[in-house]
């Protein structure tokens, strides 16, 4: 398997000599990533993107990436509760095996769940998050950007050092109730070339270090509203985690750059139970080990081509304990290791580029052409699966095409997919061949006003676990297919009362529907289960964000956020079937986010609130599987000082005023009110 990873790369660099593609862009510039524009509130697109800049996390209350994402529409974080539980994200009901992670551009993936952890990822190192449903506008990228529902996108934060100073250094550390404490470091160096100053390194190294003990207390509820209850106190909540990063830039010459990342991350925390009536005490225990290398390589050869690269190899382990498993042996020892090598190559060709003027308008026509082929291999290595050293090949080859003629803009693309399955001791090789096709166009009906469209047709594969865990998996599986169909409209409003007011709506309508849908069903008794393709899910919803600005005076700014979301996701897999038009699994009818900060020029106090309605925590719409709704109420106060090029500076969160332990997960309560003190420093 580490040859085949080796071979990857190998492969990657012999394709440098091909040709590349982007948008053209100043070549000789960092590809630095800020805070966003703020000439803009609205993101004017083909696709549905909600973005979250550094400067707009700083303000609301969040440790982790799965905080953040909580105040995106249409977006459900699935959360066991307190900071070491696992944490997923659903976007518009599709699951979270539907939604891709990029890291800077390189796909985050895990084979066996399909899932990623979203509480792994700090926010410190992050410069933006954008979450994109639909085709991105971009056309120079790797094929597996297209392979997902939905795209989120977590680029990191590199801003350049002092001219002069040339260094930079960003510290800060986290504490909290419940035995919270989390430092962080970060150094960041630009080295120019003496003889060529269009050519430079630029590196940053950073660490994190994360404990908490999460003995939060708690209502425990023995039955009804009625019945009795007791205070209890969350077990084996601890958590202990670190993770170091190292990127390097290199511009090797105008139009030219090189980039890497080692990424390394290892956690050990325990897993609390379902507070299921008098079975408090938790003995499972989770150790994981993360690593991975990754590079990417553009070329801009002039306005018309362009070339990316991307290579990478992850591996991934996963060691879990439960000492009081009900087994002969009292003791359930399972250990996953899982590997990937991956390399894309990807090419860009704009063979129209038109641009003119008329009384009052400006014409652009812009054709850009983009293929992009990706290869991957993934491999599992486990004493828990039915067969040997599972593994899969995976092509994935992308044809994209945008067309810009303002006032419209079109965009689609093709991805063709071979997955070829293999494990030692099996005969079955089940290969896969799939046709995924996506078209999305818009219209500039004003300069603050678009009308957007998007037809996506695409699916998932079978996860390891769905394959091969052992009496459960099943081989014969076939992917999980989506259709999303999506229309919004998007407003902005000009600067108003003088320039003061700015204003930004977006207002989407989507239906998605979800075939061959992959299930646990019983077959031949309660005790014996598979995995089978048996689910038709059609989601109806529609989504509204607003964000605005008001200058009050100088230095005295209002800032709004918010978002509602309205989702019918109901089964439609058999009419005969006690869950047929019930509303699936943990997806609120409604839910929504209110954010509001005001910066004065010696403080900037937020207040956020969280909105979600009920919920059924099974397939059944029934009492006894409801899980209540909640609000969630957070305020918090910020200042900063700049004193010689130093940034010093503080940030008090009250957590959860109305100190309510509620579910996300049915069984697994949330903390109550709480407190977060940060302190950071940054010299310039």
């Amino acid at each position: 398997m580490l040859s085949l990873g080796v071979l990857l790369f190998v492969m990657s660099f012999g394709a440098l000599a091909q040709l590349d593609s982007t948008q053209s862009k100043q070549l000789n510039e960092v590809l630095i990533q800020g805070e966003g524009s703020q000439g803009s509130l609205a993101q004017f697109s083909t696709a549905a993107i909600q973005t979250l800049s550094a400067k707009e996390i700083q303000h609301l209350p969040t440790l982790q990436l799965s905080d953040a994402l909580k105040f995106m529409s249409g977006v459900v974080v699935k959360d066991y509760g307190g900071i070491g539980g696992m944490k997923t994200v659903s976007v518009r009901g599709l699951g979270s095996q539907h939604t891709g992670v990029l890291y800077d551009g390189v796909p985050l993936t895990d084979c066996q769940t399909g899932q990623i952890d979203l509480g792994k990822y700090s926010l410190e190192k992050l410069g933006s998050i954008a979450l994109t449903v639909g085709t991105d506008e971009q056309i120079l990228l790797p094929a597996r950007v297209h392979s997902y529902s939905n795209l989120l996108k977590l680029t990191t934060f590199h801003t350049l050092p002092d001219p002069d100073e040339r260094i930079q250094v960003k510290a800060s550390c986290v504490t909290g109730s419940y035995g919270l404490v989390s430092p962080f470091f970060q150094l960041t160096s630009l080295m120019p070339s003496e003889k060529n100053p269009q050519r430079y390194v630029l590196w940053n190294l950073s660490g994190r270090f994360l404990r908490s003990r999460g003995d939060y207390p708690y209502l425990l509820h023995y039955g009804g509203v009625t019945d009795s209850i007791s205070h209890e106190e969350r077990q084996n909540t601890d958590i202990k985690t670190w993770d170091v990063e190292a990127n390097v830039l290199v511009q090797l010459k105008q139009g030219e750059q090189l980039s890497f990342k080692v990424y390394g991350y290892d956690s050990d925390l325990g897993l609390p139970n379902a507070t299921i009536f008098y079975n408090l005490d938790a003995k499972q225990r989770l150790h994981n080990f993360n690593y991975f290398g990754q590079m990417t390589y553009r070329k801009w050869f002039n306005s018309r081509w362009s070339y990316l690269l991307n290579a990478k190899f992850n591996s991934d382990y996963t060691h879990y304990v439960d000492s009081a498993y009900l087994n002969e042996a009292h003791c359930l020892d399972n250990t996953y290791q899982q590997y990937e090598g991956y390399v894309s190559n990807a090419v860009s060709f704009a063979p129209l580029h038109q641009k003119g003027e008329e009384p009052g308008r400006v014409l652009r026509h812009d054709l850009h052409l983009g293929l992009a082929n990706d290869l991957f291999y993934n491999q599992l290595e486990s004493a828990n699966i039915d067969y040997e050293h599972p593994a899969r090949f995976t092509t994935l080859t992308a044809l994209s095409a945008r067309y810009d003629s303002r006032p419209v803009t079109i965009n689609g693309n093709l991805l063709f997919t071979t997955v070829n399955n293999m494990a030692q001791d099996t005969a079955v090789g089940k290969a896969f061949l799939h046709l995924s096709p996506a078209l999305s166009i818009s219209w500039r009906a004003h300069k603050h006003i678009q009308l957007r469209a998007f037809y996506k047709d695409i699916f998932r594969m079978p996860t390891f676990n769905d394959l091969y865990y052992r009496e459960v998996g099943n081989l014969w599986l076939k992917p999980e297919k989506t259709q999303q169909w999506d229309l919004g409209l998007i407003v902005e409003t000009p600067k108003l009362w003088r320039g003061t007011f700015n204003m930004a709506v977006t207002l989407d309508g989507y239906y998605n529907i979800v075939r061959d849908k992959i299930v646990a069903f019983p077959t031949h008794n309660l005790f014996s289960w598979s995995m089978l393709n048996y689910g038709l899910v059609h989601i109806a919803g529609a989504e509204m964000t607003l964000n605005a600005i008001y200058t009050i005076k100088r230095d005295y700014l209002l800032i709004i956020h918010g978002s509602c979301t309205y989702q019918y996701a109901v089964d439609r897999t058999d009419p005969g079937y006690p869950t047929y038009g019930h509303q699936i699994p943990y997806t609120p009818r409604w839910s929504g986010s209110v954010s509001a900060t005001i910066h004065l020029p010696f403080v900037t106090v937020s207040y956020a609130l969280m909105l979600c309605g009920d919920r059924y925590a099974l397939g059944e719409n029934i009492p006894a599987n409801l899980v209540a709704g909640y609000a969630d109420h957070s305020l918090s106060i910020q200042h900063e000082s700049l004193i010689k090029g130093h940034t010093l500076g503080f940030k008090f969160e009250l957590l959860n005023l109305s100190d309510r332990n509620y579910e996300i997960v049915r069984n697994y309560p949330m903390q109550g009110s709480g407190f977060r003190l940060k302190m950071y420093y940054q010299f310039h």
